[in-house]
């Protein structure tokens, strides 16, 4: 009896793919994840971009069946399929809602992620590509360049080129964004704190701190919230301009998306042998990092380290007390659970436990159909539909007068802050960290 044989997405570069994908249900090749769609339709009306567009094409079940006939060679990239490949990409949140809704739990999500390496289309500005490619391949320099634009924003260059238009030309579109969303020049005393803070360094650590970009840069205080619960119980290490492996894994190459997962994987087994947490603020890095094996699947020592690591990375609402100690209970709170991949599991159980029993009868509940900010900087990608789903997400929180939103990535609140200042000040967004201020 003859082996069946599995088509595949893109036969002659697997090593730019997945060579299978972690599912509830095991592993499973690309092909046989997608054709375990049934298109039943359960996942359309979860679809923030389905709903906005009523188009098959930008439906989940209507991108995992664009993927299938690809596969099956039934569908050439050429062309106006091309155009409409990029199309259905571009538009994906990469959110997951899809996957919450579906009785098979498809990850439409990394079905999205294998078309995108298929294709090798970049769907970010090719400047801001390079500017974070960097962070990886050149930690300092990149640090330099994010501290010298901060300090030109802050003496008002980039205020002077957007009313010079200078930032209309082409490739430069998204520094209006970046401004826009960007928080003030952060005080002294937090700079201040957060660099004794990196030089804190513990004879002997209990805990490695990953921060996300966001924090680490742009809101150190958030940064220091994190490092405060971690040390109610930890001595904690920071790991400083450290990449996880995530930007590459969603915009660049999955070979680099290995490499830095396995210099990360490495770094952390030369600690305590490789026993300590492994702390971070990103529930994106979160859930990238608890699916590390999957990258690993054709090297089974590495896979099997990839195991062993995954178990030890914990997020921050693992650290935050069950009662919190914050003021003003009397305002209504609600959770965006707007995340890479998924909205369900511990973090998102954990965080909504937490403002339950703190703001009782004021914690709103969201409605499956509730708009989440999009994830990990999708509003940058060319041809997005972020600002529709933001905009439907300020009015969602406006109809239940909600006076707090908690997120569980800074850039997540940064993104949902400047629409709420825009279109309905009278609340606001903070990461879950901060809820004791």
């Amino acid at each position: 009896m003859s082996d069946f044989y599995t088509p595949q997405l893109d036969p002659l570069h697997p090593t730019r793919h997945l060579a299978a994908l972690d599912t509830p249900f095991g592993p499973r090749a690309v092909y046989d994840s997608v054709s375990f769609c049934n298109r039943c339709g359960s996942c359309q009306q979860a679809c923030p971009t389905y709903l906005f567009t009523s188009q098959e094409t930008f439906s989940p079940r209507g991108r995992n069946q664009l993927v299938r006939l690809i596969t099956e060679g039934k569908l050439k990239l050429t062309g106006e399929n091309r155009t409409l490949a990029e199309q259905a990409l571009n538009t994906c949140l990469l959110c997951g809602r899809c996957t919450q809704a579906c009785a098979g739990k498809i990850p439409t999500a990394e079905h999205m992620l294998e078309l995108r390496r298929t294709l090798r289309s970049q769907p970010l500005p090719r400047l801001l590509f390079k500017l974070l490619s960097c962070r990886a391949s050149h930690p300092h320099t990149f640090a330099r360049l994010v501290r010298t634009g901060l300090w030109l924003r802050r003496i008002g260059l980039l205020r002077v080129a957007r009313t010079c238009g200078l930032t209309h030309l082409p490739g430069l579109n998204w520094l209006n964004h970046a401004d826009d969303i960007l928080p003030a020049y952060p005080v002294r005393s937090d700079r201040d704190a957060w660099r004794e803070a990196l030089a804190d360094h513990p004879t002997v650590p209990t805990l490695l701190y990953l921060p996300s970009l966001e924090a680490e840069f742009l809101m150190p205080s958030l940064a220091l919230s994190v490092l405060h619960l971690a040390r109610q119980k930890h001595r904690p290490f920071v790991l400083s301009n450290v990449s996880s492996g995530l930007f590459a894994y969603v915009y660049g190459d999955l070979r680099q998306s290995r490499r830095q997962l396995r210099r990360l994987i490495l770094r952390h087994g030369a600690v305590q042998n490789g026993t300590l947490p492994l702390l971070t603020d990103s529930v994106d890095v979160y859930l990238f990092l608890r699916r590390a094996p999957q990258l690993f699947a054709p090297w089974p020592r590495w896979q099997k380290k990839a195991r062993q690591f995954a178990k030890h990375v914990v997020f921050v609402t693992d650290f935050l007390p069950a009662k919190a100690l914050s003021a003003g209970k009397s305002a209504r709170v609600r959770l965006d659970s707007g995340a890479l991949f998924a909205r369900e599991g511990t973090p998102f159980d954990q965080a909504r436990k937490i403002l339950k029993t703190h703001f009782k009868k004021n914690f709103v509940e969201c409605l499956y159909k509730d708009a989440d900010v999009p994830a990990f900087g999708y509003n940058f990608v060319r041809g997005n539909l972020g600002e529709k789903i933001c905009m439907s997400a300020v009015r969602s929180i406006a109809r239940t007068q909600t006076g707090t939103v908690f997120t569980l990535s800074g850039l997540s609140a940064l993104e949902l802050s400047f629409y709420l200042k825009r279109f309905y000040p009278q609340a606001q967004a903070d990461h879950l960290a901060r809820l004791n201020g």
